[in-house]
This record gives C-alpha cells, sequence and structure tokens, in this order.
C-alpha cells in the first residue's frame, strides 16, 4: 500500500475488516468514537482493537473489494463513475458533519473499497494519518482518468468536468456536489468525434472554446496512451532466405513447447492453464480469467500471482472463502503453491499442477 499503510485482512465470525495501525495518540480516540456512535452512509464503520500491546483501527470491509483490485480488470463507465462520485462527496460531508479533519482521510485506491453490486465507495478515516486532502484527491481523480471507458463519452466528460472542479474551484466539494445532481447534460467540449452506423458523411467539428492547455494536454495524452495501450504493437524480425549456393547454415525452427501451471478439476478433470499472471477466478463474465461452472463463487473471487518463489494464490476477500489443502486463506495474503496443492474455491475442488505442457 502507499504512504507507508501497513494494512492486513482479517476474518472475525465470517466478516471481513482491515487492520490498520493506529497512528495517533490518546487525545485522538475520541475520532473513533465519534465514528463508531454515529450512522455513516461512505466512511467505513471502526472500532479500536488492541492486540500484542499494538493499537489498530479496525475498519468493517463486509464483501466489498478494494477499489484497485475492482477496476483492474473493469473500465470506469457512466453509472459507476456516478456511484464513486456520490460516495466520495457523502465522505467529505460526513466527515464535516462530526468535525473530523479531511486531512485523515485515506483516498489511495487500495483502501477505498466497492461494492460490485452498485459500486457506492467506502472510505477509511485514519486518525493521525495528516496527508494533504487536495494532494490526495489530485492523485484520486488522475487514478480514474486512467481507468474511465473512453467509449462512454458521458462519463469521460463528466470525470474532467469534476476534476477541474476538485482542482480549481475554491468551493471544491459542493461544486462537485452540484455538477453530480444535474441531469446529464449534452458535453460542453469536444472530446471525441463518436461514430454512427448510419454516418454517411463527415459531420463539421464545432468550434469550441480550447480549456486550459496543460490540463487538455495531460487529459488527451492519457487518451492516446490509454488506446495505444489498448492496440498494442508487435515486432516482428525480418526474414532470411538461403540460396542454394549460400555458405550460411540453416538452422530449423523447432517449435517451443510451453510449460504453464494448471488446474486440474477433482470431478471432471477439466484442466484449465494459467496461460497468464495474475490470473483471475470468479463469476464477473468478460473480466475474469477462468469461471467455474459450480456455484458461490464470488464476482471477483480468488487470483493467482507471481511471485519471487513462484506461484501465489490470494483470496479476494470472497464470501464463500478459498482454502489450499483444507485450510482458509486470509483474504489479501499470498499463498505460496506447490505441485499436487489441493484448492477449493466455494463449492469446486481442483489440484494444482506446477507445469503443463501447452506447446
Amino acid at each position: 500500500m502507499k504512504e507507508g499503510l501497513q494494512g492486513k485482512y482479517i476474518r472475525d465470525y465470517l466478516q471481513t475488516y482491515m487492520l490498520l495501525p493506529f497512528q495517533s495518540g490518546i487525545d485522538d480516540l475520541y475520532k473513533l468514537k465519534m465514528l463508531e456512535n454515529n450512522n455513516t452512509s461512505a466512511l467505513l464503520k471502526v472500532d479500536l482493537s488492541v492486540e500484542g500491546g499494538e493499537a489498530s483501527c479496525k475498519y468493517f470491509v463486509g464483501g466489498m473489494k478494494s477499489m484497485e483490485l475492482v477496476f483492474r480488470t473493469l473500465s470506469i463507465d457512466n453509472a459507476r463513475l456516478t456511484a464513486i462520485l456520490k460516495s466520495f462527496v457523502a465522505a467529505f460531508e460526513e466527515t464535516e458533519e462530526l468535525l473530523l479533519d479531511p486531512d485523515d482521510l485515506v483516498l489511495d485506491p487500495e483502501c477505498v473499497f466497492i461494492n460490485i453490486s452498485d459500486y457506492k465507495a467506502g472510505f477509511i478515516y485514519l486518525p493521525g494519518f495528516k496527508k494533504s486532502v487536495s494532494k490526495q484527491a489530485e492523485t484520486f481523480f488522475e487514478y480514474m482518468l486512467n481507468r474511465v471507458d473512453y467509449d462512454d463519452k458521458k462519463a469521460v466528460a463528466l470525470l474532467y468536468d469534476c476534476y477541474i472542479l476538485v482542482m480549481k474551484e475554491e468551493r471544491g466539494i459542493a461544486a462537485l456536489k452540484e455538477r453530480i445532481e444535474k441531469e446529464a447534460p449534452a458535453p460542453t467540449r469536444v472530446l471525441y468525434k463518436e461514430k454512427t452506423v448510419t454516418e454517411t458523411e463527415k459531420e463539421p467539428i464545432p468550434l469550441v472554446a480550447k480549456p486550459e492547455p496543460s490540463i487538455k494536454s495531460w487529459f488527451t495524452g492519457m487518451f492516446k496512451k490509454k488506446k495505444e495501450r489498448e492496440v498494442g504493437t508487435v515486432v516482428k524480425e525480418p526474414e532470411r532466405f538461403f540460396g542454394e549456393d549460400s555458405q550460411d547454415t540453416v538452422l530449423l525452427t523447432v517449435r517451443k513447447q510451453e510449460c504453464n501451471p494448471c488446474l486440474i478439476g477433482v470431478n471432471n478433470d477439466e484442466k484449465t492453464i494459467i496461460d497468464k499472471l495474475p490470473f483471475m477466478i470468479g463469476s464477473l463474465s468478460g473480466h475474469t480469467d477462468y469461471m467455474p461452472a459450480g456455484g458461490n463463487v464470488s464476482r471477483l473471487h480468488a487470483e493467482f500471482r507471481k511471485t519471487e518463489g513462484g506461484v501465489a494464490l490470494v483470496d479476494l476477500n470472497s464470501t464463500n472463502g478459498t482454502k489450499v489443502n483444507g485450510e482458509y486463506l486470509v483474504p489479501g495474503e499470498e499463498y505460496g503453491l506447490f505441485n499436487n496443492d489441493r484448492i477449493s474455491i466455494a463449492e469446486n475442488e481442483f489440484i494444482y499442477k506446477t507445469c503443463a505442457i501447452t506447446g
């Protein structure tokens, strides 16, 4: 995690919490009491936990996933963006109502949690965090600008407008709230021209006032980089040809067999090749690498990751848990895998193989 945060997940009575070290003194304990005794919709519930003489803030996460995890595979469309921004505004309003210091809000995407059913966000308030909320907000919006759905022009226009308001407007959050509450207006600036199937001739591009060059250059640069990443670049070596009199030695091309780890279904012997890392398992169609047929699999359930020692499995705060050799994994923690380990993902049973010939 950024900013030196050393957070970890714990399971307690089938519920998931995140622990963060209490970074302040006894004088700030009242802030935790304020959060504990008041109903908040955007600030995560928290209480003080003391283990081994170390005090930690214990935040109720439930079934939510970190923002960084969710939008690693999903893009932020207009509906998701609107839900996140409303939660963002609510977090600031609740902080103000409770007379708390906004610099103690944590806007690191790894510590912002998303409810995938409606994409509302939950934010952490950490007494003693003391990081400039304006700088955090700038980084937070730049993170979203890198993950917005550039085919959704309403999302692009809304996010761009809100970014400008937060960075430039003295009223900040109030102005942002007013912008979100407006009914989807037509974009005030042309960021790109939408193509339609029925288009028969090119329409003239209307002349509009240009935004500040530095901000527009940064924003359009992100758009260009996004498209370049989607298209990708393939580099191909030139072919060499040899005549009958050539003295060059010709090496016959031998197809190299790749060896990738795989999962073997216990009940059906189905083989699933783990052909890339990270490799995500879950029921969220179109955004995970493998969807097991069995039931009770969370939308984002577990993930295989590359480590220095090989491959590790991580439970992504799934509802029904992930087990290796009969032991439940602690959400968020990497568990190194070995050949023939038995993996349980909800109701699905697999044998993990470190090597499967794929070529």
